[in-house]
């Protein structure tokens, strides 16, 4: 199993990178392969290549009053969703993590945007509820996650294959389509 990430911060690097590698070595500690791509070093392009070859996704990103960046939103509007007039869907069907970080927790709710965009424009199958770290989750400078924010990062990989596998399996799932 290979589970791609994309991490749309402005900068890489950074607290997000951190939060996402964290789900991603749960996600590897259940025997997936894991790839990252963060979009301020990687052509939109092929992060939608990635994706269309990935068996679930990671997107995280910074919070921008209360919303996910730019760069993100930007990428998943672009995204294909299977439409009569784009060439591929690589999210639909598809088992997705959201992984949000910011200052404080004010901004938490930015989570249900990006999630609302995966489920409802992209038809992906969503994992729940979405990770949101405030700066008080990190520690080192924001190079390190606090031990609980690791261990629930960590199980959230984990769960995000278990949740993989069994929609791979699904007879059903591949076949919904976006709402517009």
């Amino acid at each position: 199993m290979l589970v791609a990430a994309v991490v749309g911060s402005p900068n890489a690097g950074g607290r997000t990178r951190v939060a996402v590698d964290a789900v991603l070595r749960g996600a590897a500690a259940e025997g997936a392969d894991t790839r990252v791509l963060e979009l301020a070093e990687t052509e939109a392009g092929d992060a939608v290549t990635a994706l269309g070859e990935a068996d679930a996704a990671v997107f995280g990103s910074p919070t921008y009053r209360a919303d996910i960046t730019g760069q993100l939103k930007a990428f998943l509007d672009a995204t294909p969703r299977g439409m009569a007039y784009e060439s591929g869907d690589p999210l639909r069907g598809k088992v997705c993590a959201t992984v949000l970080t910011g200052a404080s927790d004010h901004h938490f709710l930015a989570v249900e945007k990006v999630r609302g965009i995966l489920g409802g424009e992209e038809a992906a199958q969503l994992l729940s509820p979405g990770l949101y770290f405030p700066t008080a989750a990190f520690e080192d400078g924001g190079k390190a996650l606090t031990a609980e924010s690791q261990r629930l990062a960590e199980l959230h990989g984990r769960a995000l294959v278990e949740l993989a596998a069994a929609v791979r399996s699904s007879k059903w799932l591949r076949d919904l389509r976006p709402l517009i």
